[in-house]
C-alpha cells in the first residue's frame, strides 16, 4: 500500500504549469554551468572551450536565446565591460556553446556567466570560472628529469626541491606529469593520495599533465616539493603476452613539474624541474601494474619531502627528453579511492597464513594496519576465487604473465615491517581485481594485531543515473553491471582489472551507453578516441586494444572490434553533443575505411576477425558479422559527416553503405526461410539492429527471433556482441517480456545463473565459468549492456532520435507483467529525467519529470502518445 499513497501524492501534480519570474537579476533557474563539461575546471588548454548550462526548475522554460560574457575578473561580467568575450544576443535554444572570444592566455582565471531569454523574461546566472593551464608547448619552463638508473632497476625514484616563497602567496599552481604514475607531496603532505595518474596513453604519441591548486600548501618562507614516481605502463618491467615491456616509449620513470607562485603584490615565481633537483630511492623497491608492489618500511626516510630533510646523500637529477610530441591537459576525472570495503570473513590456514573475504569482487588495493617485529615480511596475494582447501586460486588470472623471477607473481604485494609500532601499508602505483586476499608471513601472525580493508578504486566519475524495480534479482543484475563497469574504468575502459587491464575496443563500446546512462564518464571516452587515433597503423588498420604496445599483433581482432572508432564518438555525440571527438577521429576513420577496401573478399565484403566472442553454443558466422559491421561503419561515417557539415562525404559514405547493404542481403539473406546466415539468435538480430532488413520483412524477422528464443525455453545463446544486440532488438519490436525472461532465468546461461549459483557480485567473462575456469575473468564488463536495457525499456527512458542529449525525450516503459514497479533517472545535458511506474489493482500509474527546456513523448501501454513540456507529469492507465 505504500506505493499507492506515494502515487496519490504524485497525482496531485498538474501536467501543465504556469511559470513567471520577472526582472533581470531576480531569482533565476539557471544551474550546472560547465566548461568543457566540467564544473570550474582548474587547468584547461583548449583554445575554444565549450560552455554549457542547465535549467534547475521542474517547470517548463523555453529558452529563446542567450548571451555569454567572459572576463578576466568577476566585476567585469557586465554589458560593455566584458574584456574577453561578449557573445551578444544569440537567438537559439542551444545550451552548449563554443567560446569565440579573444585568445585565451596561459595561467589565467576567466570568469563567465550567461544571460538567458525566454518568452520576454531575462535570467542571469551566478558568475563562475575556469582556468587555463599551458596553452602551447613553448610555455613550459620545466624540463623532463630522471635519475641515473636504467629501465631494469626496480626501486622507484624520488625527487625533491627546496624553494623559497618570498612573501605572502595569493595563489600557487602545480602543472605536473610523472611517467608512468606520480605521487605529489608539498611540505611532507600528500596532494594526490592513491591516484593512478596521469592517464595511460601511447607515450610515444601523447602525454597528459594535470593541474593542482597549492595555494593552501605553499607558505611564505622555505618550502619543499617532493615527487615519487611509479612505472605504470611507461616502464613495464614484468613481461606479459601484450609485450608492453617492449613498447617504443619505454624508459626509466621521468618527471616534468612546474609550480607557479603568484604573490599578493602580483609578482610571480616559478619552481621548475631541472638538473638542480635532488633524487634518490626509498622504501618502494618494486612496482608493477600487473604484479603489484614491494615496500620495505625499514628504508623509509622520515620527512623526505620537507625542507628540513638532510638530502646530502641524494644525487642530482638528470635531464631527459619527452617521449612524445604532444603534451596535453588531462580533462578527465583522476583515478581515486572512492570507497572502503570491509572484510566479511577470515579463514585461518596456519599461524602464518590467513585468507580474507571482502564479500565483493572489485578493483582496488588493500589497506593493511599491522604491528610486528622489524624484518617481518607480509605477502598479500589477490584473487577472485578460492580452491577446495580455502586458499586463493589464481588460475583464471595468471596465464598472461611471463615471470622473470619468484617476485613476478600476479597481483602480489609485499610489505617488510620496520618494527615501530602500528604500521600502515597501501600499495602504490598498482591496482588489483579481487574478492579474496591471502596473507602469508615469514613469522607467525597475531590476527588481533591486523586490520585489513579494501580500497575501491576507479576513475572518479559522478553518478548521474540509477535504476530499481520490484524484482530483487533484476536489481542485483543492475548492481553487478555497475560494479564491473567501474572496476574497469581506469582512464580507459578496460576488459578486466586482473590479468589484462587492456582497452579492448569492443568490450568498451558494448557497455558505453550503459556507462553514460549511469556515470559522467564522457570525458574518459573522449580521451579514448584520441588514443584510437594514436594507435592507427601506417596502413590505416587499428589494433584491437588501445593503447597498444606496438609489439603485439592485435590486428586479428578485426572489424567488429575496430568499429569502436565509429561507435564511441557517435555515442558521445548522441549523449553529450560532443562534436570534437568526431572531428578528431574523422581522418582516422577515413584512412581505416580505405584500408578495409583493400581487404575485401570476392563478394565485396569482409571475411576475417573476431565474431561473437565467448558465445554459449551457437556460432554466428564471423564473415557475416564482420561484413555487417563493415556496413555499419559506413552508416555511422555518413552520420558523422552530416553532423560535421561534410555533405559531399555524407553522400559518398551513404552510397557505399547502400551497396554493402545490397551485397549482405544478396549473400546472407534467405527470403524463403526468412533468415540471415545460419539462423542463430544473433544472426536474426544483427541485421535488424543495423537496419539491413527491408521494411516488408522487418516485423516478420523480429517475430521469428522472438519465436526462436521462446522455443529455446527463453534461454539466450550468444556471446559478447549478442548481449548488446539481441535484447535491444527484441525490445524495439515489442518483445521486452522475452528479454526479461532471458535475463532473470537462473539456469545456464543467464545473468541470473551467475548470481544464484556463484553469488556473483560482478559480471563474468563467460556464461559457463565452471567449464572455462582456467581462462575466465570474474569481473568483466562486457555483458553489461543489459543495464542500458533496464533504463531504456523497463523504466522507459529513451532518447528521441530527432534531438541529441535528451533534448527530446521518449518515455515508453515496457510495463513488464511480473514487475510491480520500476523507476530510473538520468541527468542529461539539460537536466534530470525521471520515469517511475507502479502497478496497483489493475491500474498503471506513471510519473515523469522532464527537464525544463525539454519536451517528451509519453507512450502508454496501448501505444497512445501524449506530448508534454518540461515539468512533472502523472498518468494513469487501465491495463
Amino acid at each position: 500500500m505504500k506505493y499507492y499513497f506515494l502515487f496519490l501524492k504524485s497525482l496531485v501534480v498538474t501536467a501543465i504549469f504556469c511559470f513567471t519570474i520577472t526582472g533581470t537579476g531576480s531569482a533565476q533557474p539557471i544551474d550546472g554551468l560547465t566548461c568543457e563539461y566540467q564544473v570550474q575546471p582548474l587547468g584547461i588548454d583548449v583554445a575554444q572551450p565549450r560552455l554549457g548550462w542547465q535549467w534547475k526548475t521542474d517547470q517548463p522554460v523555453a529558452q529563446t536565446g542567450y548571451r555569454v560574457w567572459v572576463a578576466t575578473s568577476r566585476q567585469k561580467l557586465k554589458p560593455g565591460l566584458a574584456d574577453v568575450w561578449d557573445s551578444e544576443k544569440q537567438w537559439t535554444d542551444s545550451q552548449l556553446v563554443y567560446f569565440r572570444g579573444s585568445a585565451l592566455s596561459a595561467h589565467q582565471r576567466y570568469w563567465w556567466r550567461v544571460e538567458l531569454y525566454t518568452n520576454g523574461q531575462v535570467y542571469r546566472s551566478e558568475p563562475t570560472w575556469f582556468e587555463t593551464a599551458k596553452m602551447n608547448r613553448s610555455e613550459w619552463l620545466g624540463k623532463w628529469i630522471t635519475d641515473a638508473h636504467d629501465t631494469a632497476f626496480s626501486a622507484s625514484p624520488r625527487f625533491r626541491k627546496v624553494f623559497q616563497a618570498k612573501r605572502k602567496v595569493r595563489s600557487a599552481r602545480c602543472y605536473i606529469s610523472g611517467l608512468g604514475y606520480y605521487q605529489l607531496y608539498v611540505n611532507g603532505e600528500t596532494v594526490n593520495p592513491f591516484t593512478l595518474d596521469p592517464g595511460f596513453t601511447d607515450y610515444s604519441k601523447r602525454i597528459l599533465y594535470q593541474t593542482y591548486d597549492l595555494t593552501d600548501q605553499v607558505k611564505k618562507g622555505e618550502n619543499c616539493i617532493g615527487v615519487q614516481l611509479g612505472n605504470g605502463w611507461f616502464n613495464e618491467q614484468t613481461p606479459t603476452v601484450w609485450n608492453f615491456h617492449q613498447a617504443p616509449w619505454r624508459k626509466r620513470p621521468q618527471l616534468l613539474c612546474e609550480v607557479r607562485i603568484t604573490y599578493i603584490n602580483g609578482e610571480v615565481d616559478i619552481v621548475k624541474t631541472d638538473e638542480n633537483w635532488q633524487t634518490s630511492t626509498g622504501p618502494l623497491q618494486f612496482d608493477n601494474i600487473h604484479a603489484g608492489t614491494s615496500y620495505d618500511a625499514r628504508l623509509e626516510q622520515e620527512g623526505w619531502a620537507t625542507a628540513a630533510f638532510d638530502d646530502k646523500t641524494w644525487n642530482k637529477a638528470r635531464l631527459t627528453e619527452a617521449t612524445a610530441p604532444l603534451l596535453e591537459a588531462q580533462l578527465m576525472s583522476p583515478v581515486s579511492v572512492t570507497d572502503t570495503i570491509k572484510v566479511v570473513g577470515v579463514k585461518k590456514i596456519s599461524d602464518t597464513c590467513y585468507v580474507f573475504d571482502m564479500g565483493v569482487n572489485f578493483a582496488g588495493v588493500p589497506r593493511l594496519e599491522i604491528s610486528g617485529a622489524a624484518g617481518t615480511t607480509i605477502r598479500l596475494r589477490h584473487a577472485e576465487m578460492l580452491d577446495a582447501a580455502g586458499r586463493i586460486d589464481q588460475r583464471n588470472i595468471n596465464m598472461h604473465l611471463r615471470p622473470r623471477n619468484e617476485r613476478d607473481v600476479i597481483q602480489t604485494d609485499i610489505y617488510v615491517l620496520k618494527g615501530a609500532g602500528r604500521e600502515v601499508f597501501v600499495p602504490a602505483f598498482t591496482y588489483h581485481g579481487f574478492q579474496y586476499i591471502e596473507m602469508t608471513s615469514n613469522r607467525p601472525l597475531d590476527l588481533q594485531k591486523i586490520k585489513l580493508e579494501g580500497l575501491r578504486m576507479h576513475s572518479d566519475v559522478a553518478e548521474i543515473g540509477n535504476f530499481t524495480s520490484s524484482n530483487v534479482l533484476l536489481n542485483k543484475i543492475f548492481k553487478i553491471c555497475r560494479n564491473s563497469y567501474l572496476s574497469n574504468l581506469f582512464g580507459i575502459p578496460t576488459d578486466c582489472p586482473t590479468r589484462e587491464k587492456n582497452g579492448w575496443m569492443a568490450d568498451g563500446f558494448m557497455v558505453q551507453e550503459a556507462g553514460l546512462m549511469s556515470y559522467d564518464a564522457a570525458s574518459i571516452y573522449a580521451k579514448w578516441v584520441k588514443d584510437m587515433t594514436d594507435a592507427q597503423e601506417a596502413n590505416g588498420d587499428v589494433p584491437g586494444i588501445v593503447p597498444t604496445s606496438w609489439r603485439w599483433d592485435s590486428d586479428w581482432a578485426g572489424p567488429v572490434w575496430d568499429a569502436a572508432i565509429f561507435i564511441v564518438p557517435s555515442l558521445l555525440y548522441q549523449y553529450t553533443n560532443d562534436l570534437e571527438s568526431m572531428r578528431h577521429v574523422y581522418a582516422t576513420a577515413q584512412r581505416y575505411l580505405q584500408y578495409l577496401a583493400t581487404i575485401e573478399n570476392e563478394k565485396g565484403l569482409l571475411s576475417d576477425g573476431l565474431g561473437d566472442w565467448l558465445y554459449y553454443k551457437a556460432i554466428t558466422p564471423k564473415d557475416f558479422m564482420v561484413s555487417c559491421y563493415y556496413y555499419w561503419d559506413y552508416v555511422l561515417m555518413s552520420r558523422m559527416a552530416n553532423a560535421l557539415g561534410k555533405h559531399d562525404d555524407k553522400k559518398q559514405y551513404a552510397l557505399k553503405a547502400a551497396r554493402l547493404k545490397g551485397l549482405i542481403n544478396k549473400h546472407y539473406f534467405d527470403p524463403e526461410k526468412l533468415a540471415y546466415a545460419n539462423q542463430t539468435q544473433l544472426s536474426y538480430a544483427l541485421p535488424l539492429y543495423m537496419g539491413l532488413v527491408s521494411d516488408k520483412h522487418r516485423d516478420a524477422l523480429a517475430r521469428k527471433l522472438n519465436e526462436v528464443i521462446a522455443h529455446n525455453n527463453y534461454s539466450l545463446d550468444f556471446g559478447f556482441i549478442g548481449s548488446l544486440i539481441v535484447p535491444e532488438v527484441l525490445s524495439r519490436f515489442g518483445y521486452a517480456e522475452t528479454v526479461y525472461k532471458m535475463i532473470t532465468k537462473e539456469t545456464l546461461p543467464s545473468w541470473g545463473y551467475w548470481i544464484k549459483n556463484y553469488g556473483a557480485t560482478s559480471l563474468f567473462e563467460t556464461w559457463d565459468v565452471g567449464r572455462n575456469i582456467g581462462d575466465a575473468s570474474r569481473n568483466h564488463p562486457s555483458m553489461g549492456a543489459i543495464a542500458a536495457w533496464m533504463y531504456k525499456y523497463v523504466a522507459g527512458l529513451q532518447m528521441d532520435e530527432r534531438e541529441n542529449a535528451f533534448k527530446k525525450i521518449i518515455i515508453k516503459p515496457a510495463f513488464i507483467k511480473d514487475l510491480d514497479f520500476a523507476e530510473a533517472s538520468h541527468q542529461s545535458l539539460y537536466g534530470t529525467i525521471r520515469s517511475s511506474w507502479k502497478r496497483i489493482d489493475g491500474k498503471l500509474f506513471l510519473s515523469v519529470a522532464i527537464p525544463a527546456s525539454c519536451t517528451a513523448t509519453i507512450v502508454g501501454p496501448g501505444g497512445a502518445a501524449t506530448e508534454v513540456a518540461g515539468g512533472v507529469h502523472a498518468f494513469t492507465y487501465q491495463e
